[in-house]
This record gives structure tokens, sequence and C-alpha cells, in this order.
């Protein structure tokens, strides 16, 4: 028979207090923390070789395995990607633990709040838990479905240089696929500290990271794992001391070893076992054993079916909405929001509906009266909402306004204008109203606004609607203030439409700021002669001739002004140019030189 615990008058295993005394102290966390630590470092030093010499390593980033994927192009973030995954399968997944730096974040977020004594619910949600594995086969299965449906062929594998466009493994380019500083600090504090007080440690992890999902099914065939060494006293310490939430010392009963492919190896588990009873080693990959729900039983959800059907629409719309939005929301961010924004209106709902809601420390509700942190939260959940549906009414503007500029684009390589200017008008529309009441501006939405003016109001100009084409070429040179070719254009239809001084002040714009454009030269030039400013014209036509000899034009133009002028010799000469530049010009030229002798 076993002996009693003196004090708890429980049963204990013979072993287990000499085992006890004797198990080795083992602390992994720091050494886990230093290593988490050491990525960060890396990746400074990254950036600043780039910054000195101007060329680097390719950002080993998980998410340029697409481009390898979907154009066949090897890069340095698929080859790490590659290597972790094959690390996985033996080893187990470890790279999560000890080698992701947004988990790095959620380890350094759960240690703050534990010192602001805040120990975060873990959240468990049928539906989010879906979400990390469908973000992955949407990134790297579906593009490969979508090109096998419509008959492409499987890319070749192949190495790049910057030359090509997208280079392999050196690049000077460092920061090709990589967010702004501001949107990646944001990233960083969403999906490392807010997802954590939220949804609890590892909630990045859990419900929104497409990788984590690719290292969690390599986890299943990996040999190495959590393993029992010996008898358990099943105190439960080490389930305590799990971050991801797995029932360690029911699977260690259970089956001998940790079958959760949410196990990210982190060995805190090994560390809290007070009989050294916790270890890891090379056994039977958990694929091989089917999960016996009557030894682990599972955990309860927190929420309702009605509440998990919300769960599930309010993440889809988000993602519909916030995913990028601006034309800088990246994905992963997307995933980030989309899991708190669903939390946060199941809250918000209950406050409506339950007598008692709580979100950690903060006591929301209580005997259905709402706290003073429950009435702040009740105020951030309708900032929020206001937030969202400004967002969503952004966001549609600038999805029409995309899908319109597509179509209009196509319009003008197939025929050269826009043919559909009702289209053109509903995309600008579209357009100008994500720029006037959107919170930033996309760094390509100005471009593409002023390309909609500039192509409509050359095609207005074509048709003598000058009065409408003005407005549009306007509007395409105060987006684009430093660009030639807009000043150019609305010069030209200036001068179309009769507005002489208007043009020239507007190609004088236009000389400043593409001072070797000899067509502006020419058409300045031609100006200033009907206005009277005969040595100006000639500075500027000569200029043009200068910019290009072989253009004909300021060569006429100056045979006429020097004609006007009577220095026949001069005209005769700039005119005999024109024609031996141009042919055409000789019928024209006969006329001038025959009605300037009569």
């Amino acid at each position: 028979m076993r002996p009693r615990n003196k004090k708890t008058g429980q049963h204990r295993h013979p072993r287990a207090s000499s085992q006890a005394r004797t198990a080795p102290k083992r602390d992994y966390s720091r050494w886990r923390a230093l290593t988490l630590a050491s990525v960060y470092v890396l990746m400074v030093i990254h950036v600043v070789h780039w910054k000195l010499a101007g060329r680097t390593l390719a950002p080993l980033e998980l998410n340029e395995v697409m481009y390898t994927l979907e154009l066949g192009i090897v890069t340095a973030g698929f080859v790490f990607m590659a290597v972790a995954v094959l690390a996985t399968l033996i080893f187990g997944r470890f790279f999560c633990s000890w080698g992701c730096h947004i988990l790095a974040l959620e380890d350094l977020a759960g240690w703050l709040l534990g010192k602001l004594r805040i120990r975060p619910k873990p959240i468990r949600s049928r539906m989010l838990r879906w979400v990390p594995l469908s973000a992955m086969l949407y990134m790297f299965v579906w593009p490969q479905i979508a090109r096998l449906l419509a008959g492409h062929p499987m890319p070749i594998l192949h190495v790049r240089s910057d030359a090509q466009g997208w280079a392999s493994f050196v690049t000077d380019n460092y920061w090709r696929n990589l967010p702004g500083p501001g949107v990646a600090l944001l990233t960083f504090f969403v999906c490392g500290f807010v997802m954590v007080y939220m949804l609890g440690s590892r909630g990045f992890c859990t419900y929104a990271c497409p990788y984590g999902a690719l290292f969690g099914i390599a986890d299943r065939l990996a040999p190495g794992r959590i393993v029992a060494r010996g008898d358990c006293a099943q105190c439960g310490k080490c389930t305590a001391a799990c971050q991801s939430h797995v029932l360690v010392h029911k699977e260690l009963a259970a089956y001998g070893r940790v079958i959760d492919p949410a196990c990210l190896k982190d060995l805190d588990c090994i560390a809290a076992c007070p009989e050294g009873r916790v270890g890891y080693g090379m056994t039977k990959p958990s694929i091989l054993s089917l999960p016996v729900r009557s030894a682990v039983p599972r955990l309860a959800y927190d929420f309702s079916w009605l509440e998990e059907v919300l769960v599930a629409l309010i993440f889809l719309a988000s993602l519909l909405i916030f995913r990028g939005l601006y034309g800088i929301v990246p994905f992963l961010l997307t995933l980030a929001v989309g899991g708190i924004l669903a939390y946060f209106t199941i809250l918000a709902c209950r406050l409506t509906s339950r007598p008692f809601v709580r979100l950690n420390n903060f006591h929301l509700k209580q005997r259905g009266r709402l706290t003073k942190s429950g009435w702040a939260f009740a105020m951030a959940a309708l900032a929020m909402a206001g937030f969202t549906a400004h967002s969503a009414l952004i966001r549609y503007h600038e999805f029409q306004a995309d899908r319109l500029f597509a179509s209009a684009q196509h319009d003008f390589a197939r025929t050269g204008v826009f043919t559909n200017s009702a289209e053109v008008r509903d995309a600008i529309h579209h357009f100008e109203f994500a720029r006037s009441w959107g919170i930033l501006d996309r760094p390509e939405q100005a471009t593409r606004l002023a390309d909609l003016h500039a192509g409509l109001g050359r095609s207005l100009a074509d048709a003598q609607e000058f009065e409408d084409a003005l407005r549009h070429l306007e509007a395409a040179a105060a987006i684009r203030p430093q660009s030639a070719p807009d000043s150019y254009n609305l010069a030209v239809v200036l001068s179309a439409a009769g507005l002489s001084d208007r043009a020239i002040a507007e190609y004088r714009r236009t000389t400043r700021l593409a001072p070797t454009d000899p067509d502006a030269q020419n058409n300045l030039g031609l100006l200033l002669a009907s206005h009277g400013d005969f040595a100006a014209a000639i500075h500027h036509l000569e200029l043009a001739i200068r910019l290009r000899p072989d253009f004909a034009l300021p060569h006429f133009n100056l045979g006429r002004i020097h004609l006007t002028g009577g220095n026949e010799q001069a005209a005769i000469r700039h005119l005999e140019a024109a024609v031996s530049l141009d042919p055409n010009l000789a019928p024209v030229v006969r006329e001038l030189i025959q009605a300037d002798r009569h």
C-alpha cells in the first residue's frame, strides 16, 4: 500500500519524493528568451548591412514561399521555410517557440501582463481554430488549384537576380515584400500584444498564423516529442506551465507522449515537473495514435453555437473590410484583427443580454448593471463599430475604383483611348470619395486617379469638348504638380481652346519640369511668336533643334519667323532644313515662300 501524505491524506508514489529531491531544477525560459531576442538582433544587423552595403541577403520572409509556388522563383524565404519544415518533420515544432519573432512578442506581452497581475484568459472558439489552416490553404494550396483549373502549367524552379525583377538570394531591394515601418510596428503590437490580452497567450499562434498550421501538420509526422519518463504523479504542473494550453499530463498518461500539434516544444513543461518525469525524446509520431477522448477530455468552448456563427460572420466581414485597406494592411494583420474584432463583438453582445460579463481582470457588468469598466468598454465598442463601418465604406469605394480602373486600362491598352467615359467617370468618383473621406491616402491611388483624369481629358479634347477636357486635365496636373506630361497635355488643350496666355504659362511650367523636352520648347516658341515675342520664340525654337537635331517643326517655325522679320537668308536655310527632314512639308514651304515674295 502506498504511503499517505500526512497533510493531505492522499496517496503518493513511493519514488516520487526522492525523485523530487534529486530532480535538477531546469529553466529553459531564459534560454528561449535569449534565443528569441537574438532573432531581433539578427534582423537589425540584416537591415544595417543592407543600408551600409547597398546589397544584402534577400529577406527571410516566409510569405516569399508564394513567389516560389506561383512563379517558380527560388527565394531565400522559400529555402528558409523548407529548412524549418524539414527540421519540424524530425524534431517537432521547435521553430515556433525558439525562432519566431511574433512569439517573442507574445511571450513579452505575457510577461509584462504578469507583472501587472493580469493573466489573460485563453479563449476557446470552434470557428477561430480553423483560421490558421484556412489561411495556409488560401496562401499556398488554392493558387495551385486555380492554376490547374485554368490549365496553366506548373512553374519551373529557377534563380533570379535583381536585374530580372525579383532577386532570389542577394538583392539591393531588401524591403521589397515588407510593410512600411509604421505598419510593421502596428502589426507587431496587434499580433503580439493585443491578441495576447484579448485571446490569451499564444493567441496569434492559435487563431491566426498560417505558417503555424503548416508546422502543426509537419509536427504530426515528427518522432521528436515531449515524452513521459517513468511513472507520473499527475500533479498537472506541466499543464499549468504550458502556454499553448495543451493538457500535457493527460496526454502523457494516455499516450506516453504529447500528440497535440499545438505543442510548441518550448520545454516549459519539462522545467515545471517536480519529479523530472517529463522529457524530450524520439518516439512514435502522433499521427500513428488516435486521440482517446475518454483519456484526454476536450475542454469546453467559450462560445455557444449562435455566438460561433456570429464569430465566423464578423471574422469574414473584417477580412473583407481590412485586408488591403488603404493599400497597406497586410494579410497577417487582418487575420489578427478579425479574431480580436470577433471576440470584441461577442463581449459587446453579452453586455446586452447577460448579468455578469468579464474581460480578464475587469468586470464589465455585475448583477445586470454596467460597471465603470463596462461603460468604458461600451464606448470603445461604439468607437470600434464606427471605425469599422467607416473602413467598410472606404474599402467598398477602393474596390469599385480598382475594378473600374482595371477595366478602363484594358480598354485604353486595346484602343488607345477611353471609349467608355461613363465607366471612367465612375472610377474617378470612387477614387475621389476614398481620398476625400479616407484617413490615409493609398500610395497608388493618386497616380491612378491622375491617369484617369489625364486620359479622359485627352479623349474629351479629341472630341472638341474643351471645357470638360480642361477640368480633367487641370485635376490631373493638380494631383501630380511635378508631372511634365500632365502639364504638357494641359498646355496643348489650352492652346487648342484658344486660351493662349494660359497655354504659354503652362508651357513655361512644362519646360521648367522637363527642360530637355523638344516638343514643349517648340510649342512654346510657336505661341510666343504668335504673341509677337520673336526673340524669346527664336530662343526656344533653337533650343528645340539642339535638343533634337532631326526635328523638322522648329526649323519650319524658325523659317516663318525669319520671313516675317525680313531675314530671307536665314528663313530659306531653316525651311530647306525642315523639308529635308520632313518632305511632307515641301508644298507648305513653297506656298510660304511664294506668298512672302509677292
